[in-house]
């Protein structure tokens, strides 16, 4: 609402300008306010909040292990994509030895970055991580690739840490589980 109110005031500050100056100007004025006018006006894309019932349950589904998502029903907007990866640390911890993650971001259009905390302090936490990388990996990486963000062609870099800065995964393209060698 604040940027067509912007565009308002300078539309209306650059027509009364240029009916100050010669009848010349004053076309030449009033024309290029039309296209700056017409340039600057962004249509706001829908959030998560609009997403259409088809998509809200597939992306219900991320994360359970018993359904599996249609990807071809999700299709997010650039705002409706950044708005899930920034909702990620708004979970809620449902016990005390459970992998939270406190921040997820998305630094510029090809990198999504998940900061995690696990206050499991064991020698499986290390293992413990990885598994969720692997799962938060995939699960963005494929959400990201049915968003606008994806040019069909062109993979995210996806980087996960602790909360002390250990990088656990910074992979760009889909992990694969090595085999023995």
């Amino acid at each position: 609402m604040n940027k067509i109110k912007l565009l308002t005031t300078i539309g209306l500050c650059s027509f009364i300008l240029g009916a100050c100056g010669t009848e010349e100007t004053s076309v030449k004025d009033s024309n290029t306010t039309k296209i700056a006018q017409s340039e600057s006006i962004v249509i706001e894309e829908p959030g998560l909040d609009e997403l259409d019932q088809s998509t809200t349950d597939e992306i219900a589904k991320i994360g359970s292990e018993d359904e599996e998502i249609d990807w071809e029903k999700i299709n997010l907007n650039k705002l409706q994509f950044k708005e899930y990866i920034e909702s990620l640390d708004e979970q809620e911890e449902t016990s005390e030895e459970t992998l939270t993650i406190i921040s997820s971001s998305m630094p510029d259009d090809n990198t999504i970055e998940i900061i995690i905390s696990n206050s499991d302090k064991s020698e499986m936490s290390e293992l413990t991580n990885g598994f969720f990388a692997i799962m938060m990996d995939s699960f963005s990486r494929q959400l990201y690739l049915s968003s606008d963000y994806s040019d069909g062609s062109t993979q995210p870099t996806i980087l996960i840490k602790d909360n002390v800065g250990t990088i656990i995964s910074e992979e760009t393209n889909f992990i694969e589980m090595g085999g023995n060698e």
